[in-house]
């Protein structure tokens, strides 16, 4: 009986040994089965994680208007998302769809025109997974 339980625990320990520990909160982990940035929609990015701050300060998305629900979603995952007034490179249908600047600069890039920073990417890749969200395009003032 003493070794069933003695081989019992130390099965028990291995298995948890060697399991990966359980994340905290801000360690960049994202609750689910997988991350976001593993089965990132990059078919509905216009650019990569290495060229998305190749633009004039931001990156654009429509929104449906009127859809608060949304829109709070769009915002927990990326607070510092600005409305626009246009269609935007996204081509908003103006006035059911709302354009929505993402922006790219020092906090969200490595460098000028350089890449995204992962934390930046992972926000993009959590967007661009929302269905209402069609593509998200550089933005290029002319």
């Amino acid at each position: 009986m003493r070794r069933f339980i003695i081989s019992t625990l130390l099965a028990g320990c291995l298995s948890s040994c060697t399991s990966a520990p359980p994340s905290t909160p801000g360690d960049g982990h994202v609750e689910g089965p997988a991350p976001v940035a593993a089965s990132c929609p990059t078919q509905k990015i216009a650019f990569t994680r290495d060229t998305g701050c190749v633009n004039d300060g931001s990156v654009e998305f429509c929104l449906p208007t009127g859809d608060e629900a949304l829109l709070a979603r769009v915002r927990d995952i990326a607070p510092a998302i600005q409305a626009g007034s246009s269609r935007g490179r996204a081509r908003c249908d103006v006035p059911a769809e709302t354009l929505y600047l993402f922006p790219t600069g020092d906090a969200e890039c490595v460098a000028r025109h350089g890449a995204l920073e992962d934390a930046a990417w992972d926000q993009v890749c959590r967007i661009a997974a929302l269905p209402e969200v069609r593509e998200i395009v550089p933005t290029w003032y002319e």
